[in-house]
């Protein structure tokens, strides 16, 4: 489907980063937490890797400076999604 304004053609787009957030044109969220999953990934890596160098309380430190800093944002706009699990499951993965 084509849409026109004024003689100019509106172009369809598929998925925007808009204020921080991906918004596809299916509202599935799928886009917006794949981000945040790959970042999960590279800090759950690294935790486990310097974990047996480190005293809890620098690796609480790191937990709150990387991984707590990702998760929260937005979470009232995709935190329903399907998605959100996977995210969250990393999350208890990491602790």
């Amino acid at each position: 489907m084509q849409i026109s304004s004024e003689n100019k053609l509106i172009t369809n787009i598929y998925n925007i980063k808009f204020l921080g957030l991906m918004i596809d044109n299916s509202l599935s969220w799928k886009n917006h937490t794949d981000k945040p999953i790959s970042k999960l990934n590279k800090v759950c890596h690294a935790i486990r890797a310097v974990k047996p160098l480190m005293s809890p309380e620098a690796l609480r430190m790191i937990y709150f400076s990387y991984c707590h800093s990702i998760i929260p944002y937005s979470t009232n706009f995709w935190g329903n999604s399907s998605h959100s699990k996977i995210i969250i499951k990393k999350k208890k993965r990491i602790l």
